[in-house]
C-alpha cells in the first residue's frame, strides 16, 4: 500500500467512528495531544527505534498518554500498534485534526509575537479574522524573541511578515542596492 495513503485512511476511519459515537470533541483533544507528544525528539527517538519492540513502544505511549484519553482512542492506539503502523502515528493525529477543523469550518491560525499576547487581543484576532473569512478560529500562539517587535501572522497559507526584523532585513536590502 502506498505510504501516503497509511494514515488518511487510518485517520478518517477514526474520524466517522468519533463522528458516529459522538466522541469527535474528545478525540480531537486526544489527537492534538498525540501530535504535540510527537513533536518531542525523545517521544519520537522512542517511537522510531527499531530495537524496542512494538509492546513496548505502545506501553511507553499509554505510560505516558496516563488515564487523560479517551478509551476510543486506546483502542485506537492498540489497532495501530498491533498493525505496526505507529510510524504514521503522527500523520494520523495531524489528518484526524484537519479532518475535524473542516468539518467544523475551523481555521488554524498561528500568530508569532516576542511575548505572549494577552486575553483581549487574543479574543480581537479571533474575531477579527472569523469575521473576514467566515469561520472559526483557532488560535495558535507562537513566541520568538528573534522577531524584535511586531508580530507574523499566518492563515492556511496566507503569511503576514509584520515583524521588526522582516522590515530591517528590507531596509538592508535596499540600502545595499
Amino acid at each position: 500500500m502506498n505510504d501516503s495513503k497509511i494514515p488518511v485512511r487510518y485517520s478518517k476511519a477514526l474520524f466517522e467512528f468519533s463522528l458516529e459515537k459522538g466522541k469527535l470533541d474528545r478525540i480531537y483533544d486526544d489527537m492534538i495531544s498525540i501530535k504535540h507528544l510527537f513533536s518531542l525528539k525523545e517521544v519520537r527517538e522512542v517511537m522510531d527505534n527499531p530495537v524496542i519492540s512494538g509492546s513496548k513502544r505502545r506501553e511507553v505511549l499509554g505510560a505516558v498518554l496516563g488515564n487523560t484519553i479517551d478509551p476510543v482512542t486506546g483502542k485506537f492506539l492498540d489497532l495501530v500498534f498491533a498493525e505496526g503502523r505507529e510510524k504514521y502515528l503522527r500523520a494520523m493525529a495531524m489528518d484526524f485534526i484537519q479532518a475535524t477543523r473542516k468539518h467544523r469550518g475551523i481555521r488554524e491560525v498561528t500568530i508569532t509575537t516576542t511575548v505572549p499576547v494577552n486575553d483581549d487581543i487574543r479574543r480581537k484576532i479571533e474575531d477579527m479574522i472569523g469575521k473576514t473569512m467566515n469561520s472559526k478560529v483557532e488560535l495558535i500562539e507562537k513566541n520568538d524573541p528573534d522577531i524584535i517587535g511586531g508580530f507574523i501572522l499566518q492563515v492556511d497559507d496566507t503569511y503576514v511578515d509584520a515583524s521588526v526584523k522582516n522590515r530591517l532585513n528590507r531596509f538592508k536590502k535596499e540600502f545595499a542596492s
